[in-house]
């Protein structure tokens, strides 16, 4: 009987907190996407973006999407020679909501390092690795911002 209570009494004041659940299963169809710098970042965050598109859509979006990429030494061993380097990812991401007429500006960065291979086909897919790993966390990040977006519109 307490427990029951107790069950009543916490479902109620969880229900009435005024949370309020964000809805990521938001429908909406990128009808442009104007892409400019990095065009391997580019192409695969448009494919992505472009896959999580619905065509049937009432929420119209139009993404420009301008991609840097710089590459850095990060670490030098005792004989000067290169032992890991830094990459940085920055994306400028304007969404226009062509339904409600509103444009909304934010800036990605990521950055992460990887180590110099014994080869330079090892080094090279490092950087490879490293690169989709850091195209992933700026699709994922543009991703929440426009659910958020979205859901505040």
């Amino acid at each position: 009987m307490i427990i029951r209570l107790a069950t009543i009494f916490i479902l109620i004041l969880v229900s009435s907190c005024g949370f309020k659940v964000l809805n990521s299963g938001i429908d909406y169809k990128i009808t442009e996407i104007i892409t400019s710098g990095d065009k391997r970042i580019n192409y695969f965050l448009k494919n992505k973006l472009l896959l999580n598109s619905k065509s049937n859509s009432e929420n119209l979006i139009r993404l420009t999407v301008n991609t840097k990429k710089s590459e850095s030494i990060q670490e030098k061993n005792i004989s000067n020679q290169i032992t890991k380097y830094e990459i940085k990812i920055s994306s400028e991401v304007q969404i226009d909501n062509l339904k409600n007429k509103k444009s909304y500006n934010f800036t990605v960065n990521q950055s992460g390092s990887y180590n110099v291979g014994t080869r330079h086909s090892e080094t090279i897919n490092n950087e490879k690795d490293l690169a989709n790993v850091l195209i992933d966390s700026v699709f994922n990040e543009i991703f929440d911002n426009l659910i958020n977006i979205l859901n505040d519109s």
